[in-house]
């Protein structure tokens, strides 16, 4: 209780405060902004899981023209945006002293693409879907403030402190995530047609996108240069350590392979948790003979089950890197479990997939409700899945991602150093938004080939990838091992000293 309520309380321990690297009022401040760095991530990722649930509704609402196609779209703009401006703001986080000002020009836009999505009902129809389609992308561009979390959390943190820092920035995220869907749920008894504001529609979407606003507001008035003091700290730390007078002296050659091994596992664990996302839904439909109801309601349960798995996993990373060098945990505790997620998908059995009544729109199965549709021939020749195949593979799914996304963060900081990360964290961040663009093309190769091409290129890839961690894991280690010699010779020179 003492360590939880020192959390809150912001206070220097013993041993902080005897390295003489900064007072206890410096540590204070350098504490509120990393936390106030958290609630960033956490925003972001609850406006993306309170709007991305009705989206597809609110799209139809306001255009009943439109199509899923352009759904698709839609629900890409978000990466584009991120994708597109992440190298931009990381190169200017690179030369500004202090992140403050991007932190509030890019709360504004948070602010601005929430407040446009709640307004769409203002313009012509025809123009409805693009001013949509205009807001989507505009909230992109806001998130691209995880680049600027990123590098600074890397810069602002000791060695000791980065893997929690990181985990907690993870759990904000993620708590944003899990957050989001319930306060949509929880506005969907204000109903669709809601009431008239002057001249505002208030209804179950627009007051979602007014929320994420109003929060943004908030935030933008924690941003003040009181409450967000831009501190550093790795590079006082490296100097204290080396002995250097100058930061650059601190700068370590970088290790190329070493980074992009780390770039690749990252950008591979991050498809294939888009991917089965996105084909959860006609995975649980097909292979279940579940109806829509059925199928909402039981995966439903499944990502919150995995959500709080995931918010554990966070929570004892710290602990368990102090257990593990981070390289190992990256090993073992999520490339291991992707493979594993991907092995345990593959159809086995003699039974065969429900089939979808096209004439009835009934399950020839037991479901009774989905089923595979006859377009899908593969249906026919290859044995279904079963629940406890997809509750274990989303279950080592979510600890993969967990871990992955955390420790990958982790080992890149410390292999770049106490140099200015905004670049590599803006490739890191850009990295993010291509997989969550092609990670759905999962569900065209689900429906043109099957469960077997799906998860045994799954299998495959995930394979190769713990083969060449497995072979390449001593690359990713931070902490330089010191032989017995080694150490003698150093207890040696403090003597001599």
């Amino acid at each position: 209780m003492a360590s939880i309520g020192s959390w809150w309380r912001v206070v220097q321990n013993e041993k902080d405060r005897s390295s003489g690297l900064e007072s206890d009022f410096e540590y204070r401040e350098r504490w509120i902004t990393i936390r106030l760095v958290y609630v960033s991530g956490f925003l972001m990722f609850l406006s993306f899981g309170v709007v991305t649930t009705g989206l597809w509704p609110y799209l139809q609402d306001m255009d009943p023209t439109v199509g899923k196609p352009f759904l698709s779209v839609v629900f890409a703009a978000p990466p584009a945006g991120q994708l597109i401006f992440s190298p931009l703001i990381g190169w200017c986080s690179n030369r500004l002293s202090s992140i403050r000002v991007p932190f509030v020009i890019l709360t504004a836009l948070f602010v601005f693409g929430n407040g446009l999505y709640s307004v769409v009902e203002l313009f012509p129809t025809p123009h409805r879907r693009y001013v949509l389609l205009l807001a989507r992308f505009v909230f992109g561009i806001s998130t691209s403030i995880n680049t600027l979390s990123r590098a600074y959390i890397s810069t602002a943190t000791k060695l000791s402190e980065r893997t929690g820092a990181i985990s907690m920035s993870s759990l904000a995220q993620t708590f944003g995530l899990a957050v989001g869907p319930i306060i949509q749920a929880a506005l969907s008894t204000i109903g669709k047609e809601g009431l008239m504001w002057y001249g505002l529609r208030i209804n179950m979407y627009t007051m979602a996108g007014w929320i994420c606003a109003a929060l943004g507001v908030v935030y933008i008035l924690f941003l003040n240069p009181s409450c967000f003091v831009h501190r550093t700290i790795a590079a006082q730390e490296a100097m204290k350590t080396t002995g250097f007078s100058k930061a650059t002296d601190t700068y370590e050659p970088l290790k190329m392979f070493s980074i992009w091994t780390v770039m690749i596992g990252y950008s591979v664990l991050m498809f294939f948790y888009v991917s089965v996302q996105t084909a959860l839904s006609p995975i649980s439909l097909d292979q279940f003979g579940w109806s829509h109801e059925e199928s909402l309601y039981y995966l439903g349960i499944l990502i919150t089950g995995g959500t709080l798995c995931s918010c554990a996993v966070f929570l004892l990373l710290p602990q368990l890197c102090k257990r593990f060098q981070e390289h190992n945990v990256f090993l073992f505790f999520a490339i291991v479990p992707l493979f594993i997620s991907q092995v345990v998908m593959i159809p086995m059995g003699s039974k065969s997939i429900p089939m979808l009544d096209s004439s009835n729109n009934r399950s020839t199965g037991d479901g009774g409700g989905g089923g595979c549709p006859i377009e899908q021939e593969w249906c026919n020749s290859i044995p279904p899945i079963n629940q406890y195949q997809l509750t274990i593979s989303y279950t080592m799914l979510c600890i993969s991602f967990s871990v992955g996304i955390a420790i990958s963060q982790t080992i890149l900081s410390k292999l770049l150093g106490t140099r200015p990360q905004g670049n590599w964290m803006a490739l890191y961040t850009s990295i993010g938004g291509l997989t969550r663009i092609i990670g759905p093309a999962s569900v065209v190769v689900y429906v043109r080939f099957g469960t077997y091409w799906l998860f045994g290129l799954g299998a495959m890839i995930s394979g190769l990838l713990l083969i060449w961690m497995w072979c390449y894991k001593s690359h990713l280690r931070t902490t330089k091992k010191i032989n017995h010699a080694e150490e003698m010779q150093r207890m040696a020179n403090g003597v001599a000293e």
